[in-house]
């Protein structure tokens, strides 16, 4: 009789030992996928930005909604240029998000999902004025955070692009 109650005392702490780790494994998995999530989001949001500003032109780099082609080397939150389809695009942060607008600056759209805080979004443009024999290049910084369980994830991406123009 003794020897059974050893038996299944050590039994029951060897299933709760195997009961935790196996709770502890499943709480980090929602964590990293969670993170995952959050890199996912911007990664989209930044492979949008730059498909359409590769295709675009007259890159206006300034919070106003100006069309008139400027470089922006102090950089900005927001950007304005024509799509391949002549549309008026604008690319800004505001409210922790990235928005974008395909009618001129009417009505804008989130890019980011609502779990996403945007810290920063910078845009510097080279090249912009016509006359000026360079070639059009933006530079996207994008800072973002995301609540991963109790803790904080804070990621930073950076992209180039530059304006591929059909040959004459």
């Amino acid at each position: 009789m003794l020897e059974m109650v050893v038996a299944v005392g050590v039994f029951s702490v060897a299933i709760l030992l195997a009961t935790s780790s196996f709770l502890s494994l499943q709480n980090a998995e929602k964590k990293i996928q969670s993170a995952v999530n959050i890199q996912n989001n911007l990664r989209f949001a930044m492979e949008i930005m730059a498909k359409e500003i590769r295709t675009g032109e007259s890159y206006h780099c300034g919070t106003d909604s100006g069309t008139e082609p400027l470089d922006c080397l102090s950089g900005s939150s927001s950007l304005t240029f024509k799509n391949a389809f002549g549309q008026t695009i604008i690319y800004r942060k505001i409210d922790s998000s990235i928005q974008k607008s395909s009618d001129g600056g009417t009505i804008f759209q989130p890019l980011t999902s609502s779990d996403v805080r945007v810290d920063d979004l910078k845009f510097y443009v080279v090249g912009a004025p016509l006359n000026d024999n360079a070639q059009p290049r933006v530079l996207i910084n994008l800072k973002a955070s995301g609540q991963v369980g109790a803790s904080l994830t804070e990621i930073s991406l950076q992209t180039s692009v530059s304006q591929r123009k059909p040959a004459p």
